[in-house]
């Protein structure tokens, strides 16, 4: 059994590679290797959705516009017979508060995303208490707002990527990837647990799996599992009309429903490896909890209603993705290290890495988040002071 390429890992990178190569070339034969259709574990399923224009990085704020973009006609674009897939996109924005310590790197990124043409705007801390009376503004300096931001149904994306994928030809195959195999300083394949298949190009985007994969080819990626736990918590207040708010610290709640909030926060002690049971509820009240209660008095009050944990594939070499051919393996491609943004990112990425493996010219040149950068030891940080 052999494909034009073969894909490990079908979550929204995999799934959307698959569709951009198809959509592009039907001649092409694609192969998906999904070890758990089911995608239980699969950060995808496990996000919080939230899609957010605010980044330093101008590739990564180029991102973003795109993947907004493609959710005006997403679902259009992505029906089939079977599915018509909705992502039902919730524009209630992002609200980034700032203290003085991160006051630079807000401007600076607010300045680079309005030259993109932007919606983004600077509240300072009296118009923020103006806009949202929940808010406490002490010790902040202000905000910057993104009316466009927002959340998305990840899983709707996932299916609609996924399907159409299908109905082009890519074939899904339940199969665990353990192996890559290489001969001349190319890929040849891809070993399974009971058999061998045939690749002319392989793209690995199998999240945080994706370096016990590459390990015995003598490839050492700076990249963790991080285990983040995502509290869903009613409260007394009403999120109509309220934005997702990102304090300071990186701890942030997002609007769920009525009176519903989903909470987390991730930490230098968050549990690294693969281990999916959530932190227990005494880390919200010891640790969230009190932040939070800091900004939004409101929120002395809550009561947590469930919690589920998801992994982040963390880049620790600068916190960005690592997408693209491997120096000196033709033909292997990967994509991997998003450090918690890579739902969002997948529509651009995925096309990306199509045009990668056709050798085709990019819409988006995100060259700078190639392979290179970690052979040299050189980060391309977002900002030091900028939640990723």
């Amino acid at each position: 059994m052999a494909f034009d390429v073969v894909i490990v890992g079908g979550g929204i990178m995999g799934s959307s590679a698959a569709y951009h190569l198809l959509a592009t070339d039907p001649t092409l034969s694609v192969a998906v290797l999904e070890r758990d259709p089911t995608y239980r574990f699969a950060s995808t399923a496990l996000t919080d959705g939230n899609v957010r224009i605010q980044f330093n990085l101008e590739e990564n704020i180029r991102i973003s516009r795109y993947t907004m973009q493609v959710l005006e006609t997403f679902a259009d674009e992505m029906e089939t017979p079977a599915f018509r897939p909705e992502p039902a996109p919730r524009h209630e924005g992002n609200l980034f508060l700032v203290d003085e310590a991160g006051r630079e790197a807000a401007m600076s990124g607010l300045a680079t995303q309005r030259s993109l043409g932007c919606r983004v705007e600077w509240l300072d801390a009296d118009a923020i208490a103006a806009a949202f009376p929940a808010l406490t503004t002490a010790g902040l300096v202000g905000g910057t707002f993104g009316p466009d931001d927002g959340r998305v149904d990840a899983n709707a994306m996932l299916r609609g990527y996924r399907l159409k994928a299908i109905s082009l030809g890519a074939e899904y195959l339940a199969l665990e990837a353990t192996g890559i195999i290489t001969a001349s300083g190319r890929v040849t394949g891809v070993t399974t647990p009971t058999d061998t298949i045939g690749a002319g190009a392989v793209l690995v985007a199998a999240g945080a799996w994706t370096p016990g994969l590459l390990t015995p080819l003598g490839i050492d990626l700076p990249v963790i599992p991080v285990m983040r736990t995502v509290y869903v918590v009613g409260s007394t207040v009403a999120t109509a009309g309220l934005p997702s708010w990102f304090l300071p610290s990186g701890a942030y709640a997002l609007p769920e429903g009525a009176r519903t909030w989903a909470m987390a926060w991730s930490r230098d002690t968050d549990p690294i490896g693969f281990d999916f049971t959530p932190a227990g509820h005494h880390r919200f009240e010891d640790v969230l909890w009190p932040e939070l209660a800091d900004h939004v008095p409101a929120f002395d009050a809550l009561r947590v209603e469930s919690s589920w944990a998801g992994l982040y594939d963390v880049n620790t070499l600068d916190g960005n993705a690592i997408v693209g051919e491997w120096p000196g393996i033709a033909g292997l491609h990967v994509a991997v290290g998003f450090s918690g943004h890579g739902f969002q990112q997948g529509p651009a990425v995925g096309r990306y890495l199509a045009e990668e493996i056709r050798g085709a010219s990019h819409a988006l040149d995100l060259s700078r988040f190639g392979p290179q950068r970690v052979i040299d030891g050189v980060p391309v940080l977002e900002h030091a002071g900028r939640i990723i």
